[in-house]
């Protein structure tokens, strides 16, 4: 009777271990561009991003590394990581603090970006 309360608790760690490690490898987004973006006339998909370093109009853009079909800024806890999500056929435009992400990455198939912790 013992041997199987021991044989449960033991199971019961090992999987109760697992689903943390599990959890823990699934990172959600600090931040992550709209797929889409709505002006009242027409919804515009997601075509472009661009990272900078501080406000938009202090000019100082971040050039991104190229990994496999990816691109990934690397952030600096210093840095306050502003970034401009650009849709296909409109002038409109979204900006997003990016604060507390240690990296973006961009996919261009379908264009989609998400920052992590």
């Amino acid at each position: 009777m013992l041997l199987n309360k021991q044989k449960n608790a033991i199971l019961f760690s090992i999987y109760f271990l697992g689903l943390i490690s599990f959890n823990c490898y699934a990172q959600t987004p600090v931040v992550s561009c709209p797929s889409t973006f709505s002006d009242g006339h027409g919804v515009h998909k997601l075509i472009d991003v661009y990272a900078y370093d501080g406000p938009v109009c202090m000019k100082a853009s971040l050039v991104p590394e190229y990994k496999k079909n990816k691109q990934v800024w690397d952030l600096d806890t210093l840095m306050d990581p502003m970034l401009i999500c650009t849709y296909e056929n409109t002038e409109h435009y979204v900006v997003i603090n990016a604060k507390g992400a240690a990296y973006c990455e961009k996919t261009n198939a379908p264009v989609e970006l998400k920052c992590m912790p």
